[in-house]
């Protein structure tokens, strides 16, 4: 009886096929340099491009850009940034929790995770009010001129010129720190769509995807900024007054100052006549 001819080709087993698709010898790396300049000299040295890298991890190219540069700004959030940080220092063979610490501690990243500072979209920072600080002032300084006026009656014109200007500063401030006060931004979504509030030091107090008809109230005060993937999903409000989109729809909003933000004119509103 015919016997069937054994097959020549040897199928590799598991073991040689994990010792195929590992990396090379580890890449030389100087100790004194920063994490991000770590990951970039370990992908050159493997030969390895920006694309093929995110093709080999499913990481976008300007993520993988992002974290060689250290820029916060461009990257999705801390969760999203460790996500992505450790699959890189994977693929590159590095000491994964090595370069990760180094990269928390010389990022953004570290104040953040120290801080824990999560906000409430409904809350808001105590403000300093200056202008109360001038009303006690001119109030103490009312006082001495009274007092004044009392012990030297014959100058009575003296009392009413010292508190006059000073009255009407206050008169003048008051009104101005009050509307700054009120002013109040809303964010509302139109569709599903991943929103970012950063603080001015870049610590990031809000990232959540919102879904049509959520609404967020960030702190309007100087320095915040918001972040968004599509500036077309969401339409911004100052005091219940439209004012606009976030950005342009489809293209993504990096940093837009949230106390820039104005109600539209009149003529912004209108539909343009045929």
């Amino acid at each position: 009886m015919l016997q069937p001819i054994p097959n020549e080709t040897e199928q590799p087993t598991p073991a040689e096929v994990r010792q195929e698709s590992a990396p090379g010898p580890a890449p030389l790396i100087d100790a004194g340099w920063r994490a991000g300049r770590k990951l970039a000299q370990a992908r050159m040295q493997r030969g390895w491009s920006l694309d093929e890298v995110a093709e080999r991890i499913r990481v976008r190219r300007e993520f993988l850009e992002a974290l060689e540069d250290m820029n916060m700004k461009l990257l999705p959030g801390r969760a999203y940034a460790l996500a992505f940080l450790r699959s890189y220092v994977r693929e590159l063979g590095l000491d994964e929790r090595a370069i990760v610490d180094q990269f928390q501690e010389e990022s953004a990243l570290t104040r953040e995770d120290a801080s824990r500072q999560i906000r409430a979209p409904a809350s808001k920072p105590r403000r300093d009010r200056p202008w109360m600080a001038a009303a006690v002032l001119v109030a103490l300084s009312a006082g001495f001129v009274v007092w004044r006026a009392v012990q030297r009656t014959d100058e009575p014109a003296a009392v009413t010129e010292a508190i006059a200007p000073d009255a009407s500063n206050v008169a003048a401030a008051a009104p101005a720190s009050l509307a700054e006060e009120a002013r109040v931004v809303e964010i509302r979504a139109l569709a599903q769509a991943q929103l970012e509030a950063r603080g001015p030091d870049g610590t990031v107090f809000f990232y959540r995807t919102l879904q049509p008809g959520d609404v967020y109230r960030p702190d309007p005060s100087p320095g915040w900024t918001l972040h968004a993937r599509d500036g077309g999903a969401f339409e911004l409000y100052v005091n219940g007054a439209p004012a606009g989109l976030l950005g342009t729809a489809g293209m993504p909003v990096l940093g837009r100052p949230i106390d820039n933000v104005q109600p539209l004119t009149q003529a912004q509103l209108s539909p343009p006549r045929s």
